[in-house]
């Protein structure tokens, strides 16, 4: 697999296969929230699987696709590219602007901060 960065419809259809474990054409064509023939989806299929991000195994004449790749490393590809491209690798800037561009909840802001301290704890120590 040459990149583990992924466009967005190739994005959204990852999300299914790994929600699922598997899948079938038709599966994630019931999954996705935007309608999309038969055969768009079945090339995005094809597609993720020649770039290495699914095989498949043969139930009858239903190809049934599954992941090669984990999520969480999926993630950490992308989010690193971003923060690269975007933020010349500020996690200061990246968080900063997330911060400024969108109301998060309390809860969420003290579990994010726990994390950080959680992080900070172990990595002092360490």
């Amino acid at each position: 697999m040459q990149s583990q960065r992924l466009h967005r419809l190739d994005l959204e259809v990852m999300k299914v296969v790994w929600k699922l474990g598997q899948a079938t054409v038709n599966d994630v064509r019931n999954a996705l929230k935007q309608p999309l023939a038969y055969t768009s989806v079945a090339t995005t299929l094809s597609h993720l699987e020649r770039k290495g991000f699914l095989t498949h195994d043969v139930d009858g004449r239903t190809y049934v696709y599954r992941p090669l790749v984990q999520e969480s490393d999926v993630s950490k590809t992308m989010l690193g590219d971003l923060l690269e491209r975007l933020f010349d690798g500020s996690v200061e800037q990246l968080v900063n602007t997330l911060l400024e561009s969108r109301k998060i909840p309390s809860e969420e802001l003290e579990r994010v901060q726990e994390l950080i301290n959680t992080y900070q704890e172990e990595h002092d120590n360490g």
